[in-house]
């Protein structure tokens, strides 16, 4: 018996250290300038939609695919291919966060999330107002 909790013991610093170490990878933060010196690397980048270039989407064309331009945290300005349909209220935005890797100019997006405005921010300053 003694056996068996040994190596279910082993087993689940095994299965932890694999977790820990997979989580490693994706719990940082990078920029563009660093996806572009390591290109066959995953990078997560966050950073604010360019308000002053155009969104491309076209559903018609390819419905899991749209284009836009991003500014990371350091100010550098790249085009991002995300390869996903765009989101509802997309330009509305207030942070994207990326998931994928830098080829050229380019950046490619596997993955996209978004922090939106509180739909509850205009109750709570009509509350504080009428107050």
């Amino acid at each position: 018996m003694k056996k068996l909790h040994i190596i279910l013991l082993c087993a689940m610093a095994l299965a932890v250290g694999v977790l820990i170490s997979m989580t490693g990878e994706f719990s940082e933060y990078s920029n563009f300038a660093t996806a572009q010196q390591t290109p066959d690397k995953s990078h997560q980048i966050v950073g604010h939609l360019s308000l002053d270039k155009p969104v491309h989407y076209d559903p018609m064309q390819d419905a899991n695919s749209f284009s836009f331009f991003m500014k990371d945290g350091a100010g550098k300005e790249m085009k991002v291919i995300c390869q996903k349909a765009k989101p509802q209220d997309f330009e509305r935005s207030e942070q994207i966060v990326l998931s994928g890797q830098a080829r050229g100019e380019v950046f490619v997006a596997s993955q996209i999330q978004l922090k939106c405005p509180s739909k509850y921010q205009d109750e709570a300053n009509k509350t504080l107002s009428e107050k």
